[in-house]
């Protein structure tokens, strides 16, 4: 069935376009992860709220989520142009031109000749998307190390000049720099921050991947425990941090655990151990509250973000500048001109509202780390959803190709499916209310949103990977079959 002869021609035929387009799509990709700038990305989605972009530019606020436009996108329309002008230039138009005569008066069977074609094809569509995703992995990993370790941001960059050590090592043992005062300074700069908000950022920071740490510790060891309990599903086993933030005890039930939280901190089994301790006894007694201690104006959830604007501008009105420079420099709120009018517009006392500036400044550091956390799962099936779409799509121009004896016909089906289906895509990202659009198009099947939500998205791929399937056998039996025009 296969023909090494048949599949060098077709290389030397079409090699020129592989590369073209794995190139521009693979430098696209890489540029898009070089440049994505978290910060930026947020402001710019905040602002977009309630506009016809909101849908687009919401995504950007993670890495992975600001590539979901390329998937969904650019990478789609490169792989069309391959697919639809590879796909003709393999079948019609070798028969359109005559040379496909000259290719079955050889003893290779026309069987054979079609199937190499099409294994070509999938083959070169497989290879080209290996090749992009892989560019992905390497520029996301050459830039912010986050594929393989925590991301590398400005702080530890800026500490990693002072303390002279590599930016991998300190952004694997961020306590290296909580014991160097000047470390200290350069990083909370790096970040726009003051100090006094840095080292609760840090020490958040540290804490919290400490407790991700063990619990991976805790849920492989559960693994093991529950190996041959089939009726035991992965969630119930999963221990997620969050949960250890709630019920830290679990920690001290395993060694491994805590040496492994204990390695984050920088500290000792049994400096960590009392750590833990002390964290289960803050919980039994942080609801305690005495009512003669509350303040005169609460902070909660509800009047949050209107009292932080509420002093944003009372502080910039003080100091005279705009609302902008202060939203950026949230240590202008400290200054003690900010906080006397802080005070007066909000009722808060002078200890709320800086605990309030601080809150916000660490809350915009984390949403930046946030956004540079890589999910290699999401990734392989954001990269994996791409393939068999762009499979999908080289199917109906395969099939056009042999369906149809002149190149006219054949590139104004099988180019043209996949560019409407495209172009109904490109339609809904528009619309708010888009939604009927998804049954018009093969594109809907590859769900970018459920896959970095964790949602259900299985069937939709293998629904492309059975439309692909169906329509290369079908584009075999046809030209095996039909009358040639030779």
């Amino acid at each position: 069935m296969f023909s090494k002869p048949i599949l060098k021609q077709s290389i030397q035929a079409n090699w020129k376009l592989w590369v073209i387009i794995t190139l521009v799509a693979s430098a696209i990709l890489s540029v898009f992860i070089i440049n994505y700038d978290a910060a930026g990305y947020a402001s710019i989605a905040t602002a977009a709220e309630g506009t016809a972009f909101s849908n687009i530019l919401s995504s950007m606020t993670s890495l992975l989520g600001s590539l979901e436009n390329f998937y969904k996108l650019i990478a789609v329309i490169l792989g069309i142009v391959y697919v639809v002008f590879t796909a003709n230039n393999l079948v019609v138009n070798e028969v359109d031109s005559g040379s496909m005569a000259y290719t079955l008066s050889t003893p290779i069977k026309r069987s054979s000749v079609i199937f190499t074609k099409s294994i070509y094809l999938i083959l070169s569509i497989f290879l080209m998307y290996t090749i992009i995703a892989s560019a992905g992995l390497s520029a996301s990993q050459f830039q912010y190390n986050n594929v393989t370790g925590y991301p590398i941001t400005d702080d530890i960059k800026a500490a990693s000049e002072v303390l002279n050590h590599d930016e991998r090592y300190i952004s694997e043992r961020l306590y290296l720099i909580q014991e160097d005062e000047q470390a200290m300074r350069e990083a909370a700069a790096a970040r726009d921050m003051d100090v006094e908000a840095y080292s609760i950022y840090l020490e958040n920071t540290i804490h919290e991947r400490s407790y991700e740490e063990a619990a991976e510790i805790i849920t492989d060891e559960r693994r093991d425990i529950y190996a041959e309990d089939e009726n035991m599903e992965e969630n119930a086993i999963e221990i997620t941090a969050k949960e250890l933030t709630e019920n830290p005890a679990m920690i001290l039930a395993s060694n491994e655990a805590l040496a492994a939280g204990a390695s984050v901190q920088g500290i000792s089994v049994n400096a960590y151990h009392q750590f833990v301790t002390d964290e289960i006894a803050e919980l039994e007694t942080e609801e305690e509250v005495q009512e003669n201690s509350q303040p005169a104006v609460m902070v909660t959830e509800d009047n949050a973000e209107l009292l932080l604007q509420t002093v944003i501008d009372s502080s910039a009105a003080a100091l005279n500048v705009n609302s902008d420079q202060v939203n950026e420099n949230l240590t202008l709120i400290k200054d003690s001109t900010a906080l006397a009018a802080s005070m007066d517009a909000t009722g808060l006392d002078e200890e709320q509202i800086i605990a309030m500036a601080n809150h916000a400044m660490v809350s915009s550091a984390r949403s930046v780390d946030d956004a540079l956390e890589f999910d290699t799962e999401a990734y392989f099936w954001l990269s994996f959803g791409l393939l068999l779409l762009i499979l999908a799509m080289s199917s109906i121009s395969f099939f056009a190709a042999t369906l149809f004896n002149r190149t006219g016909k054949a590139l104004a089906v099988g180019g043209g499916i996949p560019f409407a289906f495209f172009l109904i895509t490109m339609i809904q990202q528009l619309m708010d209310s888009g939604e009927a659009l998804e049954y018009f198009t093969i594109t809907s099947l590859f769900d970018t949103d459920a896959i970095l939500a964790s949602g259900e998205f299985g069937w939709g791929l293998v629904a492309l990977g059975a439309v692909a399937l169906v329509l290369y056998t079908v584009a075999n039996v046809i030209f095996t079959k039909k009358d040639l025009p030779l």
